[in-house]
Formats: structure tokens, sequence, C-alpha cells
């Protein structure tokens, strides 16, 4: 069947290299015990093979001019279902495993939706400079937030020719599994940024006294809400940046922020 790719609304890049397809599965590691996830199915490519692999597949399709990809696939597959929706917006149901090949222009507004997903690991293909910058552990919004909630494994570079049509950018396969609070207790301002993420339609100010409030709780030394007011104003963080909610914060103020917390 014809197909007319749309790399300008819908940022479509199908993936079409067999080496980085396996590589894909390989890293999945599914189990026919899985229920799985996958978001933006594209073709079916990956989907047909990760069917015979697992007990239950929900495809999330947004595009329904690939409606004849995915009915094939559902006929031929009873274990398989699909919902027509844009998965920014609709609920993803827990699962093992949550799989795509993501549209890069979204990458972080499906990071933020995935704090609010039940599921074990998530196997992506996003771009390379958010897969390096994540795993470098760069001070930035997106890698903050995402090195708060997951440990990030990068599996490998993508070239362009892997994808029909080949997109400008270098690629990436990810692994992601979701981070305990525990495990951030001896990295401070990870925690303490995880708890202002947590918090992040409240004003800067006001999540920060919270998040400080929260991790010295874990210290068994407890604070105020005037003690923790007092902490931050020795941290010297802008007034006009404090009175900002949290999600309105430019990349550079991140890096102040993160740069200005000073715990002992």
């Amino acid at each position: 069947m014809n197909f007319e790719n749309d790399t300008n609304y819908l940022d479509q890049h199908f993936l079409v290299d067999k080496k980085v397809i396996n590589a894909f599965i390989d890293a999945a590691q599914f189990k026919i015990t899985d229920s799985v996830v996958e978001i933006g199915p594209g073709k079916c490519v990956l989907s047909e093979i990760i069917a015979k692999k697992v007990a239950n597949l929900l495809l999330i399709e947004s595009d329904k001019r690939l409606d004849y990809f995915i009915n094939v696939l559902i006929d031929k597959y009873n274990n398989t279902s699909v919902v027509w929706e844009n998965a920014l917006e609709t609920y993803i149901p827990p699962c093992n495993k949550i799989v795509s090949a993501l549209p890069y222009s979204i990458t972080e507004p499906f990071i933020e939706k995935l704090l609010r997903c039940d599921f074990d690991e998530g196997i992506f293909i996003v771009g390379n400079n958010f897969a390096t910058s994540v795993v470098e552990k760069s001070v930035s919004k997106l890698s903050l937030l995402t090195n708060s909630f997951f440990n990030v494994e990068k599996i490998m570079e993508i070239t362009p020719d892997a994808f029909d049509p080949a997109p400008r950018v270098m690629s990436a396969l990810i692994k992601i599994k979701r981070l305990d609070r525990k495990e951030l207790l001896n990295d401070p301002k990870m925690y303490i940024m995880r708890e202002i993420f947590f918090r992040r339609s409240s004003k800067l100010k006001n999540s920060l006294m919270e998040a400080l409030i929260e991790y010295e709780k874990t210290t068994n030394d407890k604070i105020t809400k005037r003690e923790s007011k007092s902490l931050i104003e020795k941290f010297n963080i802008d007034k006009v940046t404090l009175d900002k909610e949290v999600e309105q914060l430019s990349n550079e103020e991140f890096k102040l922020l993160y740069d200005s917390i000073k715990i002992k």
C-alpha cells in the first residue's frame, strides 16, 4: 500500500534498518508474560515482531492513514489492539514495557507524561543530542527532569539512513527504568530537583522550600518553613526567578538553580 509520510506535521520517520530493529528487540528483552504499549507503530514493522513475543500489545497511534497496516496486524494477532489517540493526551495503562520511535519534537512532554505512567521499562529511539545530554548528565531542564526520575542507558547511535525518510539528525536507542526516590539520597541536588519537578506548577520559591523540607526529613534533621526560606536566601537566587513557576523556567535558570543549591 502506498503511504505518504508526513514529516512536517507528524514528524514521521519510519525505522527500516534491520540491524537497528534487531538491536531494539534485543534491548527490550521481551517475555511471553509481558504487556507492552507501543506508541506510534507506523507501518508495524516492530509491532509484528513484538506481537509474537508478548502476552498483550496495545498500539497507540494518532494517524488514521496508517489503519491499513494496523488492521492487518490486529486481524493476524488476537493479542493486539489499538487506541486511535495522541499519546500525549490519552491514558497509558499499566504495563511492563513502553516502546516507541519517538517524534523528536515531543520528547520533553513525553518524558513528563511518563512520570504519570505505571511501567517497568521504556525502550525508545530518540534524538541523539537528547540521549547524550542525559547520559552525560548535562545541566538542562530536560536532562535534569529525566535523570531525577529515570536511569537511562544509551545503547547505540543510529544514523539517519536507518529511517525512511531520513531525519536531519542522528538518533539513539535508549533504555530507561524508573528511579526510586531512595536511590537519590546520595545525590542531594538531584533529590531536591526531583521534588521541585513534582511541584512544577508552583512558584520556584514555594517549590524549593517544600523540596528542602522533604530532603531534610531524609536526614532526620527536620527544618521549618522559616528555616527553609532562610536557607534559600543563602542560595542567592534572583527574586525574579524565584517568583516564576517552575515549568516557566528557562534552561539558563535551571542551570543557575542547580548550581546555587548547596547542601552540607
